[in-house]
C-alpha cells in the first residue's frame, strides 16, 4: 500500500514541477463494500495523498457508472485530451482497475500513451509508479482486472437471460405504449395514454397503409412521438414518427402480449460491439402481459408487411457514403441522407459521353424533407460528386497554405479564433497583473491596520470599518481574476488547437482523393445550405466545420 508513503529526496525537490490530475471511477460491477468505494471517498483519499507529496492538483476527473471495460468514458477522454495539450504530467488513481479493466487498452495507456506525453502514472494502492522500477506486476494486475470484469459481465448477462426467458422485462425503457408495473418492475402493463396510439398504428396497417402513409397520417393528426411536451407548437419533429419507427412498432411482438428475449447479441466483451439477430431467429415468450393488439391482428400485420414488394434492385448503387455522420442540413439541423437515382437513367453522361460512376448517381437530401416533405424543410439537394470535389479542394488549399507559410497560416487561424472569443491575451495578462498587485497592496494595508489596532492606535470599530470596503474590493478582484484566468486558459487551448490542426492538415499536402479516415480526422461537420436563385443562378452555401478550429473563412 502506498497511500501512507511519502516521497523524500529528489522527489520532494521535484514535487513543485508536477501538475497532477486525479481520476476516479465507479461502476455497478465494483464491490461497493469498503470505505473507499464511493467517488467522493476516492477523491478525498487521492487529494490528501497529493497534498502530502506537495503536488498541485490541477484537475479532478470522475466517471460514475461506467464499467472499466469501456474506455469511451467522458472524463477519461477529457483527461487524455488535457494530457495531449501538456496541461497534465502526473495522473493518480486509487488503484489500477480505476483506470480501466481492459488489459489491452489500459496497458497501452501505461506503456505507450503516458510515457510518450511525459506523464507519470501512480496507482496508489497497487504500489505502481511509472517513475520507479516497481511496475513488473502491472501487466498481471491488468489481466486479472480484465478477467474479473469478464466474469462479472458473463454472470450479469446469464441472470438477465434467465429472467427474460421467464417473461420478465429486463430492459431499460419499455416500448412505447407499455409501462412498468409499480408492484412488479419486471412486469409490463398498458400505458393508458400511449396505448391508443399503438392501436391506431396497427389499425392503419390493417387498412393496408404503408409505413410512410401511416407516418404522414400521424403528423396530420398532430399525434406526438413522445409524452414529453414540444418546445414550441410548431416543432415538426415532435410529430415526426418516421418510417423506421413505424416499422419497428409493427414488428414488435411486445404489442401482442409477448416478450422478446433479445434482439442483439454481443460479439465481444472488449469490443462492445453487437450483432442483430435475424427476425426469424428471435426467441419470443408468449402471454407475458396484457396485449394492445390481439395475436391474430399482429400476425395479419406481419403477413401484410411480408407481402409488400421489396425495393427495386435497379435502385441499388455501389456508392459508399464517406460523409455519414458529419453532413447536416443547415436549416433544420437533421442529417443529410444519401439517395440514388431511379431506375431508367442513362449510364452515359450526356455532356462528356463518359460512363457515369456510382458517385455520379448519388446525391444528398435533407432527412426531414425526405420524411415529412416541403411543409417543414426543403431538400437542400447536393450532388455527391460536387460535395466530394468541394471538400477535397478546400482541404488541398488549406494544406498548401500550411506548407507554404505555416507562420502566416497560424496567424490567420489565431486571429479568427481570437475574434470568435474576443480575447486579447496581452490585455488579459496586464489586467491579471494589475489585480494581483492590487490584492497584494490590500494585504499590506490589512497588515498595517491590524498592527495599529493591536497597538491601540485605532479602535476595533474603526479597524472593521476601514477593512470592510477593502475586503469587498479584494473579493471582487478574486472573482474577476477567476474569470480572466478562464479566458487565458481558453486562449491557451485555442493556441494548442491551432497548432494541432496545422500539424494535422500538413499531413494531407499531397492528398488526391477523400476517404473516411481523412474526413473524420479533419472535419467535425459539414452544413449544407438551401439552394437559392440569385440573378438567375442557383447558389448553395456549404460550411465546413473543421476539428480544433471550426469554420475557416476565405
Amino acid at each position: 500500500m502506498m497511500n501512507g508513503y511519502e516521497y523524500t529526496g529528489m522527489d520532494a525537490i521535484l514535487a513543485g514541477s508536477f501538475r497532477a490530475a486525479i481520476y476516479c471511477r465507479l461502476s455497478k460491477d465494483d464491490d461497493l463494500d469498503g470505505e473507499s468505494a464511493s467517488i467522493a471517498n476516492q477523491r478525498d483519499m487521492l487529494e490528501n495523498y497529493c497534498e502530502k507529496q506537495g503536488w498541485e492538483v490541477v484537475a479532478v476527473y470522475q466517471d460514475d457508472g461506467y464499467t472499466g471495460l469501456n474506455m469511451e468514458r467522458p472524463d477519461l477522454k477529457r483527461m487524455l485530451k488535457a494530457i495531449e495539450r501538456r496541461q497534465i504530467n502526473l495522473v493518480v488513481t486509487k488503484d489500477l482497475s480505476r483506470l480501466g479493466r481492459n488489459y489491452l487498452q489500459t496497458g497501452f495507456l501505461i506503456e505507450d500513451f503516458f510515457p510518450r506525453h511525459g506523464v507519470r502514472y501512480i496507482a496508489m494502492n497497487d504500489g505502481i509508479d511509472t517513475m520507479r522500477d516497481n511496475n513488473d506486476i502491472a501487466p498481471f494486475k491488468n489481466i486479472l482486472n480484465d478477467m474479473y470484469s469478464r466474469d462479472i459481465s458473463k454472470k450479469v448477462l446469464a441472470g438477465i437471460m434467465t429472467r427474460s426467458r421467464q417473461g420478465k422485462f429486463c430492459g431499460g425503457t419499455p416500448p412505447y405504449g407499455l409501462m412498468r408495473d409499480p408492484k412488479d418492475k419486471g412486469h409490463l402493463i398498458i400505458d393508458p395514454d400511449a396505448a391508443p396510439v399503438i392501436r391506431k398504428i396497427y389499425d392503419y396497417a390493417l387498412d393496408g397503409m404503408g409505413n410512410m402513409r401511416i407516418a404522414k397520417k400521424l403528423l396530420e393528426e398532430k399525434i406526438p412521438i413522445t409524452r414529453v411536451k414540444a418546445n414550441t407548437a410548431l416543432d415538426a419533429n415532435y410529430y415526426t414518427w418516421g418510417t423506421a419507427r413505424i416499422g419497428h412498432i409493427l414488428r414488435n411482438p411486445f404489442y401482442k402480449g409477448a416478450h422478446l428475449v433479445c434482439r442483439t447479441h454481443q460479439t465481444g466483451i472488449r469490443s462492445g460491439s453487437f450483432k442483430f439477430i435475424p427476425r426469424e431467429d428471435w426467441e419470443v415468450i408468449e402471454n407475458c402481459h396484457e396485449a394492445i393488439v390481439s395475436p391474430e391482428e399482429w400476425a395479419k400485420v406481419q403477413e401484410l408487411i411480408d407481402r409488400r414488394p421489396t425495393i427495386m434492385t435497379g435502385n441499388d448503387c455501389p456508392y459508399y457514403n464517406i460523409f455519414h455522420g458529419i453532413i447536416y442540413c443547415a436549416t433544420c439541423g437533421k442529417s443529410m441522407q444519401a439517395r440514388y437515382e431511379k431506375v431508367g437513367r442513362k449510364d452515359i453522361d450526356r455532356t462528356t459521353k463518359k460512363k457515369r460512376e456510382p458517385i455520379d448517381k448519388a446525391f444528398f437530401t435533407c432527412q426531414t424533407y425526405n420524411r415529412i416533405g416541403c411543409k417543414v424543410c426543403s431538400s437542400h439537394k447536393i450532388e455527391a460528386r460536387d460535395l466530394h470535389e468541394l471538400v477535397l479542394n478546400d482541404i488541398q488549399e488549406l494544406a498548401a497554405q500550411a506548407m507554404k507559410d505555416s507562420d502566416a497560416f497560424y496567424q490567420r487561424l489565431s486571429r479568427r479564433m481570437e475574434n470568435q472569443y474576443r480575447t486579447d491575451t496581452s490585455e488579459v495578462r496586464a489586467e491579471i497583473r494589475r489585480l494581483e498587485e492590487r490584492n497584494q497592496e490590500i494585504d499590506d494595508v490589512f497588515l498595517n491596520l491590524y498592527t495599529d489596532k493591536s497597538k491601540g492606535i485605532i479602535s476595533e470599530q474603526r479597524f472593521l470599518k476601514l477593512t470592510d470596503a477593502m475586503e469587498q474590493e479584494q473579493n471582487s478582484n478574486k472573482t474577476r481574476l477567476s474569470e480572466l484566468n478562464l479566458l487565458l486558459h481558453q486562449s491557451d487551448e485555442q493556441e494548442s488547437d491551432v497548432h494541432a490542426f496545422i500539424e494535422e492538415i500538413r499531413k494531407y499536402a499531397a492528398i488526391k482523393e477523400l476517404d473516411e479516415v481523412v474526413l473524420n480526422r479533419l472535419i467535425k461537420k459539414i452544413m449544407i445550405g438551401e439552394v437559392q436563385k440569385v440573378d438567375g443562378q442557383k447558389i448553395q452555401e456549404v460550411k465546413i466545420i473543421y476539428n480544433f478550429v471550426g469554420e475557416i473563412s476565405a
